[in-house]
């Protein structure tokens, strides 16, 4: 048999079985092709610098005095379910978090204005994170908190010495964030935020695709920065869980429950869209024989190829109310992690794919220069921004990568 009739039998045989699909190189593919789109114009440097700066400005017009961004106001008829007072405390220490992980990413961050932000809202978390906590039976919000609060110590200590007592304080708060999410696991494998039907002193309720690839990729960062190391038996069940929520055609499950009902419009590629950058960046950093940087490059391109999909549900106030279950909260943290993948593509790939997220996200800013998905308290607008100005701080340092910002 030639190496053409074998290439085709197992190709057949792999799609047959619902497996991943070899190419002639080697690389897995998923079941479900890809119909690339184009290429688009890249953005100008002075386009990006631009946006970056609108957004860093509005950052720093809209800090809170202890350093912090987001508070509890502008409630409506409909909300997510956020009680008091802990629910509020991770909102805003996640939203702080991200808002720095995007200065941090910025090519402004040492200017003295934006460092002097930078610097306190570090000092915030570094005093906050410590006290977060499970609010109620019904949910366990700390998670986003400490994953993306451990996620910005992270950024905040590159390039310190690590015998400065900054890097010391830094890596002392990170651990303790790395024991509360290992607390924090799901019994199931994974992290969710809701439980609902169960209390019990480990939680036991609903893991979701997506905040625990959001775990699973802030322990990497802990583990790059600082050494630190979670507990290695709640990694291999959260890698296992986040395994089995992934579809072979590429897609990932909303949640261990959504597994059995992989054909439901949440579950597909229109309703994964958002989750896809973030569970296949875990999976490849975790186990890189499971998912492969082709699988993950097809992932980004099944965005570009539905450009301005998830853009339908931005600013809906239902949730899931947009096609394929889609809710307006999905926008930023996709493109966030869209933008993190852009580390696992090829160099000569690259500038396709900074510029596809660009021309998608560059033109959802606000005339405030923020960027904003769904109305969540007063939170939206910072959580949206850190995202938002991280993927484009990413891109520019992808297409511009030694050019110095505009003043």
């Amino acid at each position: 048999m030639n190496k053409a009739v074998l290439f085709l039998s197992v190709l057949s045989a792999c799609t047959a079985l619902g497996a991943p699909v070899p190419t002639e190189g080697g690389e897995k593919r998923d079941t479900i092709p890809i119909e690339k789109v184009p290429d688009v114009e890249p953005p100008s440097r002075e386009t990006l610098d631009q946006s970056i700066r609108r957004a860093a400005d509005f950052l720093l017009a809209s800090q809170n005095k202890d350093g912090s961004w987001g508070d509890h106001t502008r409630t409506k008829g409909l909300n997510v379910i956020c009680p008091y007072p802990e629910g509020p405390r991770s909102f805003r220490t996640a939203c702080t978090s991200l808002c720095v992980i995007g200065l941090l990413a910025s090519p402004l961050k040492d200017e003295p204005a934006v460092k002097g932000a930078i610097d306190r809202a570090v000092q915030y978390l570094l005093a906050t994170l410590p006290l977060l906590k499970r609010g109620d039976t019904r949910t366990v919000l700390g998670v986003w908190g400490h994953a993306y609060g451990l996620s910005a110590l992270c950024r905040a200590a590159e390039n310190l010495p690590e015998n400065s007592p900054q890097y010391t304080e830094l890596k002392k708060v990170a651990a303790l964030q790395v024991e509360a999410l290992n607390w924090m696991a799901d019994v199931k494998g994974g992290w969710g935020y809701y439980t609902f039907k169960t209390f019990s002193r480990r939680p036991m309720g609903e893991p979701t695709s997506f905040l625990t690839a959001t775990v699973l990729i802030a322990f990497k960062d802990a583990e790059r920065a600082f050494g630190l190391q979670a507990d290695p038996q709640i990694v291999k069940r959260a890698v296992a869980s986040l395994e089995k929520q992934r579809t072979p055609a590429g897609s990932y499950v909303y949640s261990i429950s959504h597994m059995f009902y992989p054909g439901r419009p949440i579950n597909r590629h229109t309703g994964s869209l958002a989750r896809t950058p973030a569970g296949d960046l875990a999976l490849i950093q975790y186990d890189p024989a499971f998912v492969s940087r082709r699988q993950l490059e097809d992932g980004l391109e099944r965005i570009w190829s539905r450009s301005g999909w998830l853009s339908l549900a931005v600013k809906k106030p239902i949730p899931h109310e947009s096609f394929a279950q889609n809710a307006g909260y999905f926008f930023y943290y996709g493109y966030y992690y869209a933008a993190r993948c852009l580390d696992q593509v090829p160099r000569e790939r690259l500038p396709r794919h900074a510029a596809h997220l660009a021309d998608d996200i560059l033109p959802m800013q606000e005339k405030d220069g923020s960027w904003w998905d769904y109305p969540l308290y007063n939170y939206h607008k910072f959580y949206g921004t850190g995202y938002a100005l991280f993927a484009v701080s990413r891109v520019r340092n992808a297409l511009y990568p030694t050019t110095p910002p505009a003043s």
